[in-house]
């Protein structure tokens, strides 16, 4: 038999495979494990109801959500080998970066005297670590919604999903924080999420090698 013969014996029936996906179903338990950990170790803020009908509140959840979205296409593009970050990274950043731009906007609008409290809050010293200890309940399932990928950099892939779950986190923390004004968010949220991508990163290094 003919070389090209072979080749073509061999590709004869083939079809294309889908490229691997992040797990629904395990990104979906860590949310609802994200939202138990904040419920159980934090409580939920008594005037939930009410914030819920205020745009502050669902625009802080806005920019979390779009983390998560972002992080989640970084991580897909990351699982893939050979595949580059493309379109994925500048999302992401372009999401920070329209955060950042917002914080500024408010801070420059209100008078000097205000805005240190603007920034500050009254949260700002556990803030980003109590979204970290949220964190550390999706990330099991979050790493597990990626087995099926095959990152072949480990670490940016890992610091992608601890993105990931850092988003997840912030999304969930907002149950129990009182906190919205834009400086805040941007600054201690993302902060938060941004310890969690670093541990990601690290975690990855030695949980995604194959």
């Amino acid at each position: 038999m003919k070389t090209d013969d072979l080749i073509q014996a061999l590709a004869a029936g083939l079809e294309p495979v889908r490229p691997a996906r992040l797990n629904q179903l395990f990104l979906m338990g860590a949310i609802v494990v994200a939202a138990a950990g904040v419920v159980l170790l934090l409580g939920v803020r008594p005037d939930l109801g009410q914030a819920a009908l205020g745009a502050t509140f669902w625009l802080k959840a806005l920019y979390t959500l779009s983390l998560a979205v972002a992080s989640a296409w970084l991580v897909q593009r990351l699982g893939r080998p050979g595949a580059t970050i493309g379109r994925s990274g500048l999302a992401l950043a372009a999401v920070v970066g329209a955060a950042a731009l917002a914080g500024v906007i408010e801070l420059l609008s209100l008078p000097a005297d205000l805005r240190m409290d603007d920034l500050m809050g009254f949260t700002w010293q556990v803030c980003a670590i109590n979204i970290l200890i949220v964190s550390a309940f999706a990330a099991p399932l979050v790493f597990l919604s990626a087995r099926q990928l095959a990152p072949t950099r480990p670490v940016l892939a890992g610091g992608a999903l601890g993105f990931l779950t850092g988003a997840i986190a912030a999304t969930a923390y907002g149950l129990h924080c009182p906190e919205a004004t834009a400086a805040f968010v941007a600054v201690w949220y993302t902060l938060g999420v941004l310890a969690a991508g670093l541990i990601g990163a690290l975690i990855g290094r030695f949980a995604l090698r194959w």
